[in-house]
């Protein structure tokens, strides 16, 4: 009798193990996958991209990886900037990750000096250089680091390279034909401008620092040892 009970006990248990693992499957919530990233124009607004995976269901075979930006982060360069952040200097070796070409570390916006935030100045210049914009009003200020030959061709601009707070450096061509020559200048010197900024990879150009004699442009300038040229 006592075996005819434990086997009926047992068959019991046989048979409430898998009615207990269905229950504990139902109860388990089936997770979205999340959505294939192939092109910079699909990026959710606020998103940033921090590296590429292969993936052959984009059409150049690759994916965008994407992930809300946080104070301290490395971007690709082709990524878009949010604008409560700003460029703080261009990433270097392994901190590069898996972007195709150039990273960057970003900052909040307003975080302190120590933290290595950059000045407001430059935020302009950052996102325009992060999204290879062109034709932007900028103003920024940094130092002379390289003077260049007057380029000749045309209106005669003076030229010369700055190097701003974020590390990242610009082209300034003057135009002497119209503004003023800055005689004085210096490698080390520091400089304020207004200007048009037009992309290129290695940091951009800055143009259109001084007055439209038309009228029809706004006004650059370039500050530097307290006189304005323009």
């Amino acid at each position: 009798m006592q075996r005819v009970i434990k086997f009926l006990l047992l068959s019991l248990l046989l048979c409430l193990l898998p009615l207990e693992s269905i229950a504990q499957k139902s109860g388990r919530k089936t997770r979205k996958p999340s959505p294939v990233i192939c092109k910079l124009a699909a990026v959710p607004s606020g998103m940033v991209v921090v590296g590429y995976k292969r993936n052959s269901a984009c059409s150049d075979g690759a994916e965008l990886l994407v992930k809300r930006p946080e104070n301290g982060d490395i971007i690709c360069a082709d990524s878009p900037v949010p604008p409560q952040f700003s460029i703080t200097t261009e990433a270097q070796g392994s901190l590069v990750g898996t972007c195709r070409n150039k990273a960057f570390l970003i900052t909040r916006s307003g975080a302190s000096a120590d933290a290595g935030a950059v000045p407001a100045d430059d935020d302009s210049i950052g996102r325009a250089f992060a999204n290879r914009s062109s034709d932007i009003q900028v103003e920024g200020e940094g130092l002379v680091t390289r003077i260049l030959p007057d380029d000749l061709n045309g209106s005669r601009h003076q030229r010369f390279i700055v190097e701003l707070a974020s590390g990242l450096t610009v082209l300034i061509t003057h135009n002497i034909d119209i503004a003023p020559r800055i005689d004085a200048l210096d490698v080390g010197d520091s400089v304020r401008f207004s200007g048009e900024y037009v992309w290129n990879e290695k940091g951009g150009l800055i143009h259109w620092t001084h007055h439209d004699p038309r009228g029809r442009h706004v006004a650059g300038w370039v500050v530097h040892n307290g006189r304005t040229f323009k």
